[in-house]
């Protein structure tokens, strides 16, 4: 029983049933009593899928995320540039949570459950992957500077798409393109920032 669809019933119950303070175990007993899974699939549940609690929540999620990004890359990905990758992985992300699980319960459970701190490390590798996943390998000081840049234009995409009512999503993918002008235009940093996402080839 535990295949994807399986566990995303599963985490979208766990989205529905949590509240501030709620012990994990609690929210696995009301899957339980929701979609009645066999014995075997109940103790995957418990000692396998989610043995880490919370953690393993926020990690299946984003492990089901990536999975979506991978097969719902363009045919032609290779040939965006750097800048294109970069608003394709932060709207499709989005696009997915949309579409698989509820974006606001998501955003409620995050910032509910995760300290300040614990947020910030959550956003700092959401930017991290993204990034990686666009070919920079910088190692320098721009390497923490274009993570704490993308940190803040993530996570004000996702709490505009949280009112998006337009089909597709279409005034958040917008806003993104929007929010990355905007970061190549400012001030007397846009060449810096501008290289960021039109790096020079050799």
């Amino acid at each position: 029983m535990n295949n994807r669809s399986n566990i995303i019933e599963v985490i979208n119950i766990i989205l529905k049933y949590y509240r501030k303070n709620t012990s994990f175990n609690v929210l696995l007993d009301r899957v339980v009593e929701e979609i009645r899974p066999s014995k075997k699939f109940t103790e995957q549940l418990r000692n396998e899928i989610f043995d880490d609690g919370y953690a393993s929540f926020f990690s299946l999620i984003n492990s089901i995320i990536n999975e979506e990004i991978c097969k719902g890359k363009p045919k032609d990905f290779n040939k965006y540039r750097v800048n294109e990758k970069i608003k394709f992985f932060i709207f499709y992300r989005i696009h997915i949570i949309n579409k698989l699980f509820e974006r606001k319960r998501v955003l409620t459970i995050t910032l509910k459950h995760k300290s300040l701190l614990g947020l910030q490390k959550l956003l700092f590798n959401i930017s991290d992957e993204i990034w990686y996943q666009s070919g920079d390998e910088s190692t320098d000081f721009n390497y923490y500077s274009k993570r704490v840049i993308l940190m803040n234009i993530y996570l004000s995409s996702y709490l505009y798409s949280i009112y998006d009512n337009s089909n597709d999503l279409g005034k958040t993918k917008l806003f993104i393109d929007k929010q990355i002008s905007r970061v190549l235009k400012f001030g007397k940093v846009k060449s810096n920032f501008k290289s960021l996402f039109y790096p020079k080839t050799m």
